[in-house]
């Protein structure tokens, strides 16, 4: 009798995230020339999570159709970050600010590489260097002052520290990503009230 309510409950959770993934993970014809890069990006990253079976497929695909980000998730699931790597430090050489940012977080997390927060607070600051000034750029500009308060912090340079932190509550930062947050929320449809 155990034996078959274990059966039971196994074949049951097996069935419901086999269900949960269809509606997570739909599905696409990866061959349809038609297809928009961004459903293929989200393929990819979700992948990770709900088919990690043909997640290779899809990021390679995704890779091809120039989102070279994807190599990170390809990374994650093989454990070889090396051409993630290679690729961000392609980029950042060509001066392309997302390759600049990653090799910077792969630097201050110790993902892939071994962490050297020096190297990753040069990054960063390379970054502010030629993107304090873009308009485009204000949200990843003040999210960067952010990641070098906590670095600086971390490392007890609470002089460096103090500099971030003006920076971030003259630009009122914390505000704008708190109101980012909440529209995220509630286009999820999440209520706001129980996180308060």
């Amino acid at each position: 009798m155990n034996k078959i309510i274990v059966t039971l409950v196994c074949c049951t959770v097996v069935l419901s995230s086999h269900l949960l993934a269809g509606t997570s993970f739909p599905e696409h014809d990866i061959n349809d020339p038609n297809l928009p890069k961004n459903t293929v990006m989200l393929q990819c990253k979700k992948s990770l999570m709900y088919a990690p079976r043909q997640l290779e497929m899809w990021c390679e695909r995704a890779y091809e159709m120039g989102y070279w980000q994807a190599l990170e998730v390809v990374g994650l699931h093989t454990g070889d970050g090396s051409r993630y790597i290679a690729e961000a430090q392609k980029h950042a050489e060509n001066g392309d600010p997302d390759g600049v940012l990653a090799l910077a977080f792969l630097y201050e997390s110790g993902r892939f590489v071994t962490q050297d927060l020096h190297k990753s607070i040069a990054l960063y600051n390379q970054y502010l260097n030629d993107n304090q000034d873009i308009e485009e750029e204000e949200m990843r500009v003040a999210s960067t002052h952010e990641d070098l308060y906590l670095i600086y912090t971390e490392l007890g340079d609470f002089e460096k520290a103090a500099e971030q932190k003006r920076f971030l509550d003259e630009s009122n930062y914390i505000e704008s990503k708190d109101a980012i947050l909440k529209k995220q929320m509630q286009e999820a449809g999440i209520s706001i009230d129980s996180y308060q």
